[in-house]
């Protein structure tokens, strides 16, 4: 397998654990739907390493890997807080599930055309929001699940920066002489 294959075949991994995660709810088997999600932030993480380790990195595999996103860590997270919780709340929670799902599609979107590069992230990532959502279906009553989904959501576009580990460690080698 050429090089530049492989970190494409790990991102298609994730796209795959979403697209399972999804279909697992249909199946009313959302403990499975959680592992897939889980299992696609491990492809999620790989993908970037491979690409970077391989001399890789390209522009079809970030966009590539933003399309994965959204579907294992923007829309079946959010599919699943739909079926657990959400649903209870009529159009209040589809409503609150559509927010959290266009607030990760902003997010990649911004991503991509404007912070890619940025040695921090502007608004909360993607699998980030995804981990909170899950976390707070499973252990929050429902009104709280609605509060955190919004504020999920929110944080994913808003200006508030978080932490870029892997571009600190990257800048950090360099400084030191490494890589």
């Amino acid at each position: 397998m050429p090089q530049q294959l492989f970190p494409t075949v790990l991102t298609l991994c994730n796209f795959t654990c979403g697209v399972s995660a999804i279909l697992f709810v249909f199946e009313q088997k959302v403990g499975m739907s959680i592992l897939y999600i889980s299992l696609g932030l491990v492809f999620d993480s790989l993908d970037g390493w491979a690409a970077r380790e391989l001399n890789a990195v390209s522009t079809f595999g970030k966009e590539l890997d933003s399309l994965s996103d959204i579907v294992t860590f923007g829309l079946a997270p959010s599919i699943v807080a739909y079926q657990l919780v959400l649903s209870g709340l009529g159009k209040v929670g589809l409503g609150i599930v559509l927010f959290f799902t266009i607030g990760s599609v902003l997010r990649l979107a911004r991503f991509n055309t404007m912070q890619s590069d940025l040695p921090v992230f502007v608004g909360l990532p993607v699998p980030g929001a995804a981990i909170g959502l899950l976390v707070s279906v499973l252990f929050m009553p429902p009104w709280l699940v609605a509060i955190s989904t919004c504020f999920l959501a929110w944080l994913m576009v808003s200006h508030v920066r978080f932490p870029h580990f892997k571009k600190m460690k990257v800048d950090e080698e360099k400084a030191n002489g490494f890589h």
